[in-house]
């Protein structure tokens, strides 16, 4: 049993392997079609500032974005195409400024740790894009997990990669990066088909945000409105790596924490896992509806679609792909 359980692995390995191969392919043909979009728009302006292609990509923890963005980086590179990847975890508040965010919260449990919206560095994420917009020497920011006995802190700056100029492509990515706030009668209709006891699909959609008041998911819904004005009008083109069901974050984030384990580098255990994951969960079921039927906002600069999404299956295998908005 265990050498067939060996093969299986090691079969399911080879075709998630195949399967991001895939995926950087199909989503690299993607950005390079925005790309020669937005190079035609700037020569057609003559007086337009010439200025990097900005893909926001939104993927689940554990979904394989940051594998795919190495990917990416490596693929377009190979290809003459200058390509900078970060992420929205590198913006995170510094470990000071995030206990002061839960002491101000303490009745929140959402944001007693770094992960839902409200606990990045917004500003710092819109200085970044510009300046890498503006075509100027661009330290990079980094947050390293590991620091703080595992609650994590923001890298010295003198220790960020300095990214020189020209830049063609900057690719921005994060779990929640695109998520959209809701007005207030979306919000309100959420919370009611939150609360429905009496409807099983309803009770099935949002059984982590049942876990919170009303007033703790408020909060992060507002706290979304930041991303919104700093962040998401300087994207101009998504990759949507969507999930159907997000009880899956569980299996897939408890995979990378026991590699972790098996390397002898701190992990988590299973219940500090599965509390940290289900402080992201209620994200996801608050956004989702939203990002299906409106989309992700963007710098409105290029037609569209101006969305790639890649349906994932329980294993990360791309199982469709489709353009949206």
């Amino acid at each position: 049993m265990p050498v067939i359980s060996s093969l299986d692995k090691a079969r399911q390995f080879q075709v998630f392997q195949r399967s991001i191969s895939d995926r950087v392919k199909r989503t690299a043909e993607f950005i390079l079609r925005k790309l020669a979009q937005k190079n035609q728009i700037d020569e057609s302006e003559p007086n337009r500032l010439k200025r990097p292609l900005v893909v926001g990509i939104n993927g689940a923890q554990g979904s394989g974005k940051t594998t795919m963005v190495r990917g990416l980086v490596e693929y377009l590179e190979m290809r003459k195409i200058s390509t900078v990847g970060f992420s929205l975890d590198d913006i995170y508040l510094t470990n000071k400024e995030q206990k002061e965010l839960a002491q101000n919260n303490r009745d929140n449990p959402l944001l007693q740790f770094r992960g839902q919206a409200g606990t990045h560095d917004a500003q710092l994420g819109r200085n970044t894009l510009l300046s890498l917009l503006s075509n100027t020497e661009t330290p990079l920011p980094a947050y390293d997990k590991s620091l703080m006995n595992g609650y994590g802190d923001r890298v010295p700056k003198d220790k960020w990669i300095l990214t020189k100029p020209p830049i063609d492509i900057v690719l921005f990515e994060g779990w929640n990066l695109g998520f959209r706030s809701l007005d207030d009668k979306e919000f309100t209709d959420y919370i009611a088909k939150m609360r429905d006891g009496n409807n099983k699909n309803n009770a099935a959609l949002f059984k982590h945000s049942r876990k919170y008041t009303d007033a703790n998911l408020a909060q992060i819904n507002k706290n979304l409105k930041a991303y919104e004005a700093a962040i998401y009008p300087l994207i101009d083109a998504w990759v949507f790596m969507r999930i159907a069901d997000f009880d899956i974050v569980y299996r897939w984030r408890k995979e990378q924490e026991d590699e972790l384990a098996a390397a002898g580098r701190p992990s988590l255990s299973d219940q500090q896992l599965e509390d940290f994951v289900s402080r992201f969960l209620p994200g996801y079921e608050m956004a989702a509806d939203k990002l299906d039927k409106k989309g992700f906002p963007s710098s409105g600069i290029l037609p569209a679609p101006n969305t790639l999404r890649m349906h994932l299956d329980l294993e990360r295998n791309v199982v469709a792909w489709d353009h949206k908005f």
